[in-house]
């Protein structure tokens, strides 16, 4: 299916000459999210949005991820995205021999605030836990989906964390302050595998809102 829309899609190109696709197709200008969004809709289950809208400021009820380098686990309660209205498709092909879509977003100054629970790990020790309220600017984060069969919902989604964030925090309690790393030189580690949970929820969000609608669960 995938081959024969991209042949009607570039059909006033090649016309009726013996000319084979090549491998990397590029059908639509990045800013165009109606083609983008009809060539995924002619492909999929999805829903074209035709007024799409995003706002610069909505409200996660939680969202749950792990850092296994620092045997722990995080809940952001009320997490509170600001800014992702700022997010732009950077890149958008389609490769004819693998049949795989490629689509990566650019989200500039992305702004996550949340009061979070730190749970602490050990072996043989029940866990510890600790609270905190916290906000984060991340200058520049490349979010990047591999589509297998046109679908959001499974694609392999790479989030790359271009710059690290400027973040205040606010200990709720003096064990969570006494606790709480003073040495920031691995947190580079720690936003690889933070951004690797939200990059998900935030593509979803982005093109289920401005793109094409598939209706993906947003992890929690």
């Amino acid at each position: 299916m995938l081959l024969k829309v991209i042949l009607i899609l570039w059909w006033a190109h090649y016309c009726y000459a013996d000319i084979r696709l090549p491998k990397i197709l590029r059908p639509c200008k990045l800013s165009d999210h109606k083609c983008i969004g009809d060539n995924l809709a002619a492909n999929s289950f999805c829903k074209i949005k035709k007024n799409g809208y995003l706002p610069s400021k909505y409200v996660q009820e939680s969202l749950h991820f792990d850092t296994p380098y620092f045997n722990a686990s995080y809940i952001d309660h009320n997490l509170i995205i600001r800014n992702q209205d700022k997010c732009y498709v950077s890149e958008f092909f389609f490769n004819t021999q693998t049949d795989r879509v490629v689509l990566s977003l650019d989200c500039p100054n992305l702004d996550l605030e949340s009061d979070r629970t730190f749970i602490q790990h050990r072996t043989y020790q029940e866990d510890t836990y600790y609270h905190y309220h916290i906000r984060g600017v991340y200058p520049m984060i490349h979010i990047t989906m591999n589509f297998p069969s046109m679908d959001l919902c499974s694609a392999s989604i790479f989030t790359d964390v271009a710059q690290m964030p400027k973040f205040h925090i606010d200990p709720k309690n003096k064990p969570t302050a006494n606790h709480l790393a003073k040495d920031l030189s691995y947190l580079h580690i720690f936003e690889r595998e933070n951004c690797h949970a939200r990059g998900p929820g935030l593509a979803y969000k982005f093109i289920d809102s401005l793109i094409c609608d598939y209706g993906c669960p947003v992890p929690k």
